[in-house]
C-alpha cells in the first residue's frame, strides 16, 4: 500500500500543469520530498474535449472535485486554483491537511475584473485598445496546452466560486498565503487574511502575478510548510 501523503497542485486560469508545476520544478521538488503529486487540469483546460459554453462552468469546484483522489489531501493552488482550493475546503471540512495559496488576495471575494476583456481577446484577438493586464495574461498563456474558446467560456462563466468572509471562517486547516509584491491581482490581502482562522502570509519581493509559480522562494516556502510538523510557527 502506498502511504505517501497526497498533494494536489491546481494551476490558474489559462495555465496548465506542465507550465505551472512541471517546468518550474514543483513536481520534481515535491516528489523528491516523498509526496505523491496530482496535478489535474482545471475544468475547461487541457488537451482533451472541453466545452466552449460558459454555462457548463457554473460550478467549477464541483467539476474539479470529480477528478480528485479521495482521502486526506494537501493542496497548493495558484490564482484561480487557489480560489478553488478554498471552495473545496469550505465544502469538505477536514478534507485538507494543509493548504497553500498563491496569487490570491482580497480578489477572492469578487469575480475576476478583467475576465470579460481577456475573453474578448481570446475570441477576437488583440486590438490597440487591449489593456495591459489582458496583454500580461496573453503573454503568460500557452495556446499549445489549452483551447482559446474554452478558456474564454471559463472566463465568461456564471460567477463562481463566490467566497465571503463568513464562509471562509469555517476553514480551520493550516493555510499559507504567498503573494508577490508586484502582483496587482493580489495587491491587497488584509480581508482574506482576516477571514481565514489559521493563516500565515508571506510576500516575495519583486515578483509579479504570473511570475510567482516560477519563484524558488514560493516553492521552498510551500514545501517547508507542507512537510513541517508545526507549519504556522
Amino acid at each position: 500500500m502506498n502511504t505517501a501523503r497526497q498533494v494536489i497542485l491546481l494551476h490558474g486560469c489559462g495555465g496548465s500543469a506542465q507550465d505551472t508545476w512541471h517546468a518550474s520544478g514543483w513536481h520534481a521538488a515535491l516528489t523528491g520530498a516523498g509526496l505523491q503529486v496530482h496535478a489535474p487540469h482545471l475544468p475547461g483546460h487541457g488537451p482533451g474535449p472541453v466545452s466552449r459554453r460558459p454555462e457548463d462552468y457554473a460550478d467549477l469546484a464541483g467539476l474539479l472535485d470529480a477528478v480528485l483522489p479521495t482521502g486526506m489531501l494537501d493542496v497548493v493552488g495558484f490564482s484561480l486554483g487557489a480560489k478553488l482550493a478554498l471552495e473545496l475546503a469550505v465544502r469538505g471540512p477536514g478534507r485538507f491537511r494543509r493548504i497553500v495559496l498563491g496569487g490570491l488576495g482580497d480578489n477572492a471575494f469578487a469575480p475576476e475584473r478583467v475576465a470579460p476583456a481577456v475573453a474578448q481577446a481570446l475570441e477576437s484577438g488583440v486590438t490597440p485598445d487591449t489593456p495591459p493586464p489582458v496583454l500580461d495574461f496573453l503573454r503568460a498563456w500557452n495556446p499549445a496546452h489549452n483551447d482559446a474558446l474554452a478558456i474564454a467560456a471559463v472566463l465568461r462563466r456564471p460567477a463562481n466560486p463566490l467566497h465571503t468572509p463568513e464562509r471562509l471562517r469555517a476553514v480551520n486547516t493550516p493555510t499559507l498565503l504567498i503573494n508577490g509584491t508586484q502582483d496587482p491581482v493580489a495587491a491587497s490581502s488584509a480581508a482574506l487574511v482576516a477571514a481565514l482562522p489559521t493563516v500565515r502570509l508571506i510576500t516575495v519581493p519583486g515578483v509579479d502575478h504570473f511570475g510567482l509559480p516560477r519563484s524558488a522562494i514560493f516553492r521552498a516556502q510551500a514545501l517547508e510548510f507542507l512537510t513541517s510538523e508545526n507549519p504556522l510557527l
